[in-house]
């Protein structure tokens, strides 16, 4: 029996990659949690991932903590979890709907840092003329073309991003359109990026897979 159990533990072990965590949670607020990872602390906003460890949510009372792939956690404050989990999967990455439904996700446009919301109605990705020029976008000689919004018709820029990426998802030349003034007060993720990944909808969560 001791053999076979032997035996059972080796296949297992040689079929799943896992990675060894030390998570502790240190202080939490809203949205955000001072969590200890392998002995180096870090402050991390909801949504945020290191060293494969994401803060899917926290408040006051307590934190959700997901290792890898593995199952979200609650932990309260000074709980802790020690460890093996699945590795993530590097062309997935889970983003988890606010307390009105709507999924926010940080992201790199151009290598830029940038926020976006989810939005498959929205044919490209979209923003506000002021968040194109803080990221540096080169738009003003780009060819035009109307789009119909929530307020109407409007002339937005058109032009090609060189990459955007999402955690680890990572999309070369995405179209996207350049909307005049402020809005978009976050960045639309739209269809021009999701039309290369899977997505699958877990409850609060929603899985993106890239396709190829």
């Amino acid at each position: 029996m001791k053999f076979l159990l032997t035996l059972m533990l080796v296949v297992f072990l040689s079929g799943v990659h896992a990675e060894q965590a030390n998570v502790r949670v240190l202080a939490l607020f809203k949205d955000k949690a001072l969590v200890q990872i392998n002995g180096e602390r870090h402050l991390m906003k909801k949504g945020e991932t290191i060293d494969d460890v994401t803060l899917v949510s926290s408040s006051g009372r307590g934190a959700m903590i997901q290792l890898g792939d593995d199952e979200p956690r609650s932990l309260g404050l000074n709980q802790g979890i020690s460890s093996a989990f699945k590795k993530r999967d590097t062309n997935k990455h889970t983003i988890y709907a606010n307390s009105v439904g709507m999924f926010h996700v940080d992201g790199l446009i151009n290598g830029r840092s940038t926020r976006f919301v989810l939005d498959t109605g929205a044919t490209f990705i979209s923003v506000s003329q002021d968040e194109a020029d803080k990221l540096g976008l080169v738009y003003h000689s780009a060819p035009k073309m109307k789009l119909f919004t929530a307020s109407g018709e409007v002339e937005a820029w058109n032009i090609k991003l060189g990459s955007v990426k999402v955690g680890s998802i990572r999309v070369p030349q995405v179209s996207a359109v350049v909307l005049p003034g402020s809005k978009p007060n976050i960045a639309l993720l739209g269809m021009s990026f999701l039309k290369h990944l899977k997505m699958q909808r877990n409850g609060a969560a929603m899985v993106l897979q890239q396709k190829y």
